[in-house]
């Protein structure tokens, strides 16, 4: 299993530089922003670098990581314009983009930026969800084809025309979410799916899976399954890991031993052995989203202690 590292909590884009070449020196595979064009927490005033160019910037600021968003928030940009941007940050990388759509959800965006036009705020999840399936569609036929012409619901596009190609081909993509036709959607136009929680989600993610791809002759195996892992927590010792169970069981309500056996957190024998079981249901890469540190430097030190006791173990 792969390991990608969660770039946002660095909010300027010098810490995104410093803590991305830093990853890459560890030999994590990825690297990931969000999204997003403001903050997502209470009033949304937290500081928040458009993630598309912070990105670009990371690209070329690095030589062999992979960069990725999770996920692509499909309502900020036209599909065709988005399938030529991908292309040309994977031609000006070398071939290291990994694309991750989703289908937007967050209300403040939808209507702070007028994505809809016209004031009409975020649409119904069924309409969320078609617009992303035609992208997907959209996406594919730029990526294979020089010229791809298109006629759907929400968008047509005659001869558009997509020079250079992407480097990679065929360009993977997968699709964040995990809801059942979100799910259908990601077998039967993508390559992968990318779902976040803990172990439990996981597994109950995967088990539903399992039965849409046999029906579409497909394998787990040969699909790009990928997770989320957020507030991940190497503890020093088995009484720091109990007591960071019982504070998460207290502020969740769900019963300790639940937690225990779901959260992405444990010393290191104990984390290693979550994350191998999670490999072994068929998940092929995680981004770790390593608990937020105060300083860049406490940031890089959590980034190279996972490296050492637990990525280099598995």
């Amino acid at each position: 299993m792969e390991f990608g590292y969660y770039l946002r909590p660095s909010v300027t884009y010098p810490a995104m530089i410093d803590l991305a070449q830093h990853a890459e020196e560890l030999g994590y595979w990825g690297v990931f922003l969000n999204d997003h064009v403001q903050g997502l927490r209470g009033d949304g005033m937290e500081p928040y670098l458009e993630a598309w160019t912070a990105m670009t910037g990371i690209g070329v600021q690095t030589k062999r990581i992979r960069l990725g968003h999770i996920v692509l928030f499909n309502s900020l940009r036209n599909p065709a314009f988005l399938a030529k941007s991908i292309s040309t940050i994977d031609r000006m990388t070398g071939g290291r983009y990994e694309v991750i759509l989703g289908a937007g959800w967050n209300p403040p965006e939808y209507e702070g930026y007028d994505l809809m036009e016209l004031g009409r705020g975020m649409p119904s999840a069924g309409e969320r969800v078609d617009r992303m399936k035609e992208a997907l569609i959209i996406l594919r036929g730029m990526f294979d084809n020089e010229v791809f012409s298109y006629d759907g619901k929400y968008w047509a596009l005659k001869n558009a025309v997509n020079l250079p190609q992407p480097v990679q081909s065929p360009m993977r993509i997968s699709v964040g979410g995990s809801k059942p036709r979100v799910m259908r959607i990601a077998v039967k136009y993508a390559d992968g799916l990318n779902s976040g929680g803990g172990i439990n989600s996981i597994k109950e993610t995967i088990a539903r899976l399992m039965p849409v791809l046999e029906k579409n002759n497909r394998r787990i195996e040969d699909f790009f399954y990928s997770g989320f892992a957020t507030q991940v927590t190497v503890t020093k010792n088995a009484e720091e890991y109990d007591a960071l169970t019982k504070r998460v069981a207290e502020s969740t309500g769900r019963m300790k031993t639940e937690v225990k056996e779901d959260i992405f957190a444990g010393p290191p024998e104990v984390l290693i052995e979550k994350l191998r079981s999670v490999s072994d249901m068929g998940v092929k890469m995680m981004v770790i989203f390593v608990r937020p540190a105060p300083t860049l430097k406490k940031m890089k030190e959590q980034a190279t202690r996972f490296r050492d006791l637990v990525m280099t173990q598995l």
